[in-house]
């Protein structure tokens, strides 16, 4: 076989390290491609070598870099973006999308990811339907502004069931997932703002939504608390045991800190996930990129305090300050002469 038809072996490995078990790498060349079953084998087995408009359709569609593939490391990194748009399939899609990357690294044989979250992963959201809810309406009003969100005000009891229900599913997918997380004060506290600002500009239909936004949001953080003592990750409803497996690492740095980042090796493959304008994302399997940000994450965990596990000090010392400013932000969004 040929220099060509190698990388073509080991492109074709990586996508068939992204599929789950139940996928057939042939079934999805022959679609991606339109090709028959017979042209997707001869493809396979390295009989016939790819095209470059195969080969780009198919990195497009894998979000695999051509560039990292061959061995290239120049001044440009390849970015695939997954684009959000703002209405209801839009948000479906995005949540489905998400599934199926944590399904895939559920998969994995070998697997890691770290993230950083300066605003709370949405997945932990949806235990609690109200505050999920309300990061849709949030959303859809303030960033997206959507048309039909112009004028409309947020109730409570209003939820979007369809989208609350794909956002449980993918908590539960999450939870399986062994994961260190990056926390500041700002992971808690950005959702806090964001209710006091739709309190204070009367976006609110009942004028106590905030304060009962603010009690669901206490019992979001002390569920966090427990999870995080534990040293694993669980839904709301569930009670652990002492032989759970810990898989939940979570560490508290307020002076190194990036955007929203997310690194993710699966099996002998990284992946760099970056958000852009606050849903978009970014994706890229540069190795030299993707070498750097893990580089960076890991001095950040170093140079941070560990407050999961066994750090019950360091532990209680973070969310005690966070329920602080909870009583904080819960005044104002009380306050008429609150500004933002």
């Amino acid at each position: 076989m040929n220099k060509n038809l190698g990388v073509q072996k080991s492109f074709f490995e990586l996508i068939r390290h992204q599929l789950p078990e139940n996928i057939s790498i042939v079934h999805e060349i022959a679609e991606v491609l339109g090709i028959s079953y017979d042209s997707a084998y001869r493809r396979l087995r390295g009989d016939k070598a790819l095209s470059i408009e195969e080969l780009k359709l198919l990195s497009h569609k894998f979000r695999i870099s051509i560039d990292s593939l061959i061995g290239v490391n120049n001044a440009d990194i390849h970015f695939q973006p997954f684009i959000f748009s703002a209405d209801d399939e839009g948000f479906e899609n995005w949540l489905r999308w998400r599934i199926s990357e944590i399904q895939r690294l559920n998969a994995a044989a070998s697997k890691e990811l770290i993230m950083v979250a300066r605003d709370l992963p949405v997945y932990f959201y949806f235990d609690f339907p109200e505050l999920a809810a309300f990061k849709l309406y949030f959303w859809k009003k303030m960033l997206l502004h959507h048309p039909d969100f112009h004028e409309k005000k947020f109730n409570i009891n209003e939820e979007p069931a369809k989208l609350l229900e794909t956002g449980h599913y993918l908590l539960d997918a999450y939870n399986r997932v062994p994961s260190s997380e990056i926390w500041c004060y700002e992971t808690f506290t950005r959702i806090m703002k964001q209710i006091v600002f739709c309190s204070v500009s009367g976006f609110f239909i009942h004028k106590n939504d905030a304060l009962l936004l603010f009690d669901k949001l206490e019992s979001l953080i002390r569920h966090m608390e427990n999870q995080a003592e534990q040293g694993c990750k669980f839904q709301v409803s569930y009670k652990p045991t002492e032989n759970e497996e810990e898989n939940f690492k979570v560490f508290f740095n307020e002076v190194l800190l990036i955007d929203n980042t997310v690194f993710v090796q699966r099996d002998e493959k990284k992946f760099v996930f970056m958000t852009h304008n606050s849903l978009d994302i970014l994706i890229t399997t540069n190795q030299a990129f993707c070498n750097q940000v893990e580089h960076a994450l890991r001095i950040i965990m170093k140079t941070g305090n560990l407050i999961s596990g066994t750090s019950a000090v360091d532990c209680n010392s973070y969310f005690n300050s966070i329920y602080e400013k909870l009583e904080e932000y819960k005044t104002q969004s009380i306050s008429p002469r609150f500004v933002l």
